[in-house]
Order: C-alpha cells, then sequence, then structure tokens
C-alpha cells in the first residue's frame, strides 16, 4: 500500500448568494442604499438577527416562508428592521417604555421573536417583542435588564427545549467588568443564576470579553457556552451546569478582537475578526476547520438564521437552521451586508496504516460521508459503503476485510470519498486519492487507534470503531461518560486484534434511556487513552 496526495474534486463552505435575487442584489452596501433608497441605511452596523417563519398546508398555498431582519448600528442609536427585499424601518426606542437606545450593539433572539439588544451606551440589556404582518414587522419593549457595564453581545438558549417554557437562560458578556453573566428568563421576571469572570488572563478570568453564543445539537441548544476573549486572544469553551459555569477549554482566535460568535445547527462556531478580515470556522471542540476572507471587509458578523417551521398538517414544530449565513462588513461604498450558501469541503484525503489500510480526511462541516474503491484502469466501482454522519474536523475511517476482499486483494485502485451536506438539498463534496493494495493489506495494525463513531449524532443508535493490535497482552476497555465526566456505560470483553465496532443503543449500565446531550466514549489500551465526542438526539 502507498501514500498518495488526494485530488480534491469540488469544495463549497461558503459560496456567495444574492441578497436580494428578486431586485438583482447580490449585497446591500452604501452605494446599493443610496441608488435604491436616496439614502444611508446605517452609520456602522454591528450586529444582525433573523425572525424567519415557515409555514407548510395540506392545500394552496401549500408553503409560506418570511424572513426579517434586525440590524444594530451604534454609532446611530437604532435598529434597522424589515423583510429582506422589502421596505424597511427604524427603531430607536424614544418614546417607548424603556427609552432610547445608545449604541446597542450584539443581539440575540428566540424562539417565540423576542429580540435581545446589548444596549452598551445604557449599561443593559433591552427586551423587545417581534410582531410580524404580512411584509411588515413592529418591535415593542417587554423590559429591561440593569446592573451591568458595558455590555456588547447577548445570546439566549432554549434550555435543549424549543417552544418549551421554563428553562430558557440569557448570557450577557459584561464586558466593563470583565465577566459573563446568566439569567434565568422566568415568567415573572430574569433572575440572576450565575456569574465568572474578573480582570485577568487565566482559567475563570477575562481580559474585555466581547462575543458570546451558546452550543447547538440539531433542533435546540446545549449547555455549552462560548466567549470571545478579545485582549487574551483567545475562544473559551465553558458549560453552564446548575449555578455555576464550569470552564472546560480554551483555544488560540488568531485575532486580537472578535466581535461576533455564531453556532450553526451542528454546533460549529464563526468568529468575525474584523482587524484581520476574516471569518474563522471552528468546530463544537475549538478545532479550526475552514476560514473566509473573500468578499469580506472587515467583517463585524456572520450569521446563521433559524428559522420556526409550523407544520399544519400535524401540528409539528420545530426550529430549523438555515443553510444560508448573512456578514456585516463595514458600511461602505462597496461593502455593507452579504448573503453566504453553506456547505461542506472534504480535504486532505489519504489512505496510510502499517498493514490495515485507514483514510485519513477532513470535513469543514457536518456531512453524510460514503466512499467506493474504484480499479484505477478501467473506472469500474467495486465497492461501495455508507460511512454515516460526521462532524467537522478532522477523521479516520478503516478499509474493513470484507471491503478489501470485495475490491479483489491486490492491485492499483482508486478509493473516493463523497461527503454530503447535513442540510437539505445540499451540494456534495468529493475528493480521491491512488490505493494500492498488496498482501501487507490484509495484516493487524501495529498499535491501536480510535477511529471514531457513525451515525453521530446518534439518533440513539451508533457504532463506535477502533482498532487493536495483534499479539496486543494489555487490557482494553471502552467508556462512555456523559458532559460531566460520569461514567454512562462500559465493554471490556469480546474485542479482537483488528477492527472491532461496538454499538450503543443510548442506554446505561442498567438499559435505561440516558437523556439527550453531548457524551465523551474513551477507548484504554493498557496505559493509553483515546477520546472522541459524540451527540445523543431522541
Amino acid at each position: 500500500m502507498t501514500l498518495a496526495t488526494a485530488q480534491p474534486l469540488c469544495a463549497g463552505t461558503f459560496t456567495k448568494s444574492a441578497i436580494a435575487p428578486e431586485l438583482g442584489l447580490d449585497a446591500l452596501t452604501r452605494e446599493v442604499a443610496r441608488a435604491q433608497v436616496g439614502r444611508d441605511l446605517f452609520a456602522n452596523p454591528y450586529a444582525t438577527v433573523t425572525i424567519g417563519h415557515t409555514d407548510i398546508y395540506d392545500r394552496f398555498p401549500y408553503l409560506e416562508s418570511r424572513q426579517f431582519q434586525v440590524v444594530s448600528d451604534p454609532r446611530w442609536n437604532r435598529l434597522i428592521v424589515g423583510e429582506r427585499g422589502h421596505g424597511l424601518s427604524a427603531f430607536d426606542g424614544r418614546g417607548g417604555a424603556t427609552g432610547a437606545l445608545r449604541e446597542p450593539r450584539g443581539l440575540a433572539v428566540d424562539e417565540n421573536d423576542r429580540v435581545y439588544v446589548a444596549d452598551t451606551g445604557n449599561d443593559r440589556i433591552v427586551v423587545l417583542q417581534a410582531s410580524t404582518e404580512l411584509d411588515a414587522m413592529t418591535l415593542s419593549p417587554l423590559y429591561e435588564i440593569r446592573g451591568l457595564s458595558r455590555p456588547f453581545d447577548v445570546a439566549v438558549s432554549d434550555g435543549g427545549t424549543p417552544f418549551r417554557a421554563g428553562d430558557d437562560v440569557l448570557y450577557v458578556t459584561d464586558t466593563g467588568r470583565n465577566r459573563l453573566v446568566a439569567y434565568a428568563l422566568e415568567a415573572g421576571a430574569p433572575r440572576l443564576v450565575a456569574t465568572l469572570g474578573d480582570l485577568g488572563s487565566g482559567q475563570d478570568r477575562f481580559a474585555g470579553p466581547m462575543a458570546i453564543t451558546v452550543g447547538r445539537a440539531n433542533s435546540g441548544n446545549t449547555g455549552d457556552v462560548y466567549v470571545a476573549d478579545a485582549h487574551n486572544r483567545r475562544l473559551v469553551h465553558l458549560r453552564h451546569e446548575g449555578s455555576s459555569l464550569r470552564w472546560v477549554g480554551e483555544a488560540p482566535v488568531g485575532a486580537d478582537v472578535v466581535t461576533s460568535l455564531e453556532t450553526d445547527q451542528w454546533g460549529n462556531l464563526y468568529a468575525s475578526a474584523p482587524n484581520q478580515g476574516v471569518v474563522r470556522k471552528f468546530n463544537a471542540e475549538l478545532s479550526a476547520v475552514a476560514e473566509l476572507r473573500d468578499g469580506l471587509s472587515r467583517p463585524r458578523a456572520f450569521h446563521v438564521p433559524f428559522s420556526t417551521v409550523r407544520d399544519h398538517r400535524d401540528g409539528r414544530v420545530e426550529r430549523v437552521g438555515e443553510p444560508t449565513a448573512i456578514s456585516i462588513d463595514e458600511w461602505a461604498s462597496g461593502a455593507g451586508l452579504r448573503m453566504w450558501s453553506l456547505g461542506v469541503e472534504l480535504n486532505d484525503l489519504r489512505v496510510d496504516g502499517e498493514g490495515a489500510p485507514v483514510a485519513h480526511f477532513a470535513l469543514t462541516d457536518h456531512a453524510n460521508v460514503s466512499f467506493e474503491i474504484a480499479d484505477a484502469a478501467t473506472g469500474r466501482m467495486l465497492v461501495r459503503r455508507n460511512a454515516g454522519a460526521m462532524e467537522a474536523g478532522v477523521h479516520t475511517l478503516a478499509l474493513t476485510p470484507e471491503d478489501l476482499q470485495a475490491a479483489g486483494g491486490n492491485g492499483q485502485f482508486v478509493l473516493r470519498m463523497s461527503a454530503a451536506s447535513g442540510y437539505s438539498g445540499g451540494a456534495t463534496a468529493n475528493a480521491q486519492t491512488p490505493l494500492q493494495l498488496d498482501g501487507a493489506a490484509s495484516l493487524l495494525p501495529m498499535r491501536a487507534s480510535l477511529l471514531g463513531s457513525a451515525p453521530n449524532p446518534a439518533a440513539p443508535v451508533t457504532r463506535i470503531a477502533f482498532l487493536l493490535p495483534a499479539n496486543g497482552r494489555e487490557h482494553v476497555s471502552l467508556r462512555i461518560f456523559d458532559a460531566q465526566g460520569r461514567r454512562v456505560r462500559g465493554f471490556d470483553r469480546g474485542f479482537v486484534a483488528g477492527l472491532n465496532q461496538i454499538a450503543w443503543d443510548g442506554t446505561d449500565e442498567g438499559g435505561r434511556p440516558v437523556r439527550a446531550g453531548v457524551y465523551l466514549y474513551q477507548l484504554q489500551v493498557g496505559g493509553e487513552k483515546f477520546t472522541q465526542r459524540l451527540v445523543l438526539v431522541r
């Protein structure tokens, strides 16, 4: 078996898309605004959220979908609101119950169309109720949260249960005090439940926390909280547990200032760094997976919309992440607001292994992965297998003895891999690499390795694959832990040299179903430990 460099066939993590195709507009810029409405719309657009609704019927019109934008402008002390491609209006709070806005920056929206505004200059959070009728949207003040010092950003969590009241939480970067604040959003009034931070550079300390977002797994939020810590040039991963925010880890962000953090349907993060002119994408473990530079000009925000989808045929209601994003750049002649289509790339494909062949590759987004082995001379497909759903990041996939036997054992082949975007109707990324198999391909591996789980997310059954070396005498165990590190399930017998695949059905040692959420699985072979993450959904 020989090593070779992959030849990527297609890619598309970020693809430009028209912001108002019915008007023929690729982007909303200062030049476009002056041409269309005769004036500037913004002085300094900073953040945006989307209020989206899709209704499905069993008769005409069958499908109705509307998306409204709210954009903050801290220089002109107002919000701009309206439906894409239609009329816009301004909200500055004057004359309302909560008074005038002053330097509004970060925004968040929940499943009930409540908009949370970091009103930085007034040292508060303002909560507004959005109401839509046809192509118009209005904002009505509900209440304010005081006792803060120059809050720059907000994030709201549905507690993992969209449309169920009682467990929603609001997170605020209390930037002036270098701390984070969490409020339970209860019916009467928000209740302070947790704080973390003080000025510093170590664990549990911040120096200019400017952006915040919450984790996500499919249709609901997780207990994960992510913070951009400006002067420490890092992203911080926290876990909200009861009345405390637990420090999980950190990663360098490669920027002096991050003004926006966002998560998509799969829990990937997007960090906007205006001074570096880049939006960097990370997976939920804070491993960098992609970046966007082309087409940006000092990006302040990168927003992934979520819509409420209501199926009137069966009464089902869910929150669905859109396969699109909106970037906010500096307001200039050729820069402003732009739309992007989100997709996946399959990179760095190679095959190696001291005996059993293993494919290594990287994904830039959640995708359904499959592969085939073809004859190099004729192109005839010999083996095809579905490897299941995989998250953004680096992956390994072992070719099984059955794969090699079906391919014919020895000779020149091509390994082709496909990654179909997890978004409905999304494109498929492809890559291929030459593969030479000889007698060594049937040998057992020389060392242990944890290959991953598929499908991931598990719903609820998944198979965890790993390789064990020949003549290994070390004790082998596979353990599953919850996000707090508590053991949930263990496997320690029936393993063989070579490829092992252990099915976990989402139950604990007593056979009881465990809750949906993030879990860790750990393979221990003697003194070596290998750990990976999976998401369980129900």
